[in-house]
């Protein structure tokens, strides 16, 4: 078969043919220097004009954030103040929160509501982890050996919570000596607490050990007529949330936000649920009962 050449030398003169036409018709439409020049002035314009405007927008929103944030200050030192009143508290915080401000702001909140906190105790490292020779040195200490199928560290726990409810000191402090616990200066351990609030929320599940601290700690406390609530950071890498629910107590998923402390006090005061951001959640917040006694 031959090939007709003249069909494809027509067809490469036909698209050269119409490259140079759009060459030409192009170099037509192109704006002269003067009016480049003027199309760049006024994209430049028009840009600082955004410029200014989304600035004047950004200091409005945040004009208006702090407005908010003053006015839910101002709400929720209204709803919570006093409802505590009288109450006796302990926190127990199931790991070390270091610098985190959470301790200090949930203590702040308790105080506004009119609860006296009795003790603040912080879960060490070495109680979480327990290596073999604490588990000897505390044994040996305080002749503490747990029954078959407890595990060492579930004992101590139960012991603690059962001694923390009934407002005894004495193994609270061994065990702070044993470096096991931790607490703030001004904690009172004779003092027997109303209510109990866990606060838990682990960056990594190595941080804590809910099941067998926690829990038994809980069960001890319910089962010694506290009111016992369940809290945690809305940015725990891991919750322990779940543990508390199926422990059967009021919890809070969001403890480190306002909203958050809100729901802990009105917890605290009697409401049930579970509250705050996360699938583990009712509802965001507790039914906010009446500023004013009728």
């Amino acid at each position: 078969m031959l090939v007709d050449y003249r069909y494809h030398i027509g067809s490469f003169v036909a698209i050269f043919v119409a490259l140079l036409l759009g060459v030409l018709i192009g170099i037509g439409l192109a704006p002269s220097a003067e009016e480049f020049e003027d199309s760049v002035a006024l994209l430049k314009e028009e840009y600082r004009e955004t410029r200014d405007w989304r600035a004047e927008e950004i200091r409005r929103l945040e004009e208006q954030n702090r407005e908010y944030d003053m006015l839910s200050r101002e709400t929720v030192s209204a709803v919570i103040r006093d409802r505590l009143a009288g109450t006796l508290v302990a926190i127990v915080l199931d790991r070390d929160f270091a610098a985190d401000p959470l301790p200090d702001n949930l203590r702040a909140a308790l105080k506004q509501a009119g609860a006296r906190v009795t003790s603040t105790t912080v879960i060490t490292p070495s109680f979480i982890a327990f290596p073999a020779e604490v588990r000897q040195r505390v044994s040996e200490r305080l002749t503490l050996y747990p029954p078959p199928g407890v595990h060492f560290r579930t004992l101590i726990a139960q012991k603690i919570a059962k001694d923390l409810a009934a407002g005894r000191a004495d193994l609270i402090l061994d065990l702070h000596t044993s470096g096991l616990l931790k607490s703030t200066a001004d904690s009172d351990y004779t003092l027997r607490p109303d209510a109990v609030l866990i606060v838990g929320g682990m960056a990594s599940p190595s941080a804590a050990a809910p099941e067998r601290i926690d829990l038994p700690m809980i069960q001890e406390f319910t089962g010694a007529g506290l009111r016992v609530v369940g809290v945690e950071a809305k940015a725990a890498e891991v919750s322990v949330i779940p543990v508390y629910k199926a422990a059967g107590i009021p919890t809070v998923d969001h403890a480190d936000t306002l909203a958050g402390r809100l729901a802990i006090v009105l917890a605290l005061g009697g409401a049930e649920g579970h509250y705050g951001l996360k699938e583990t959640a009712d509802s965001f917040l507790p039914p906010i009962p009446d500023l004013l006694v009728q």
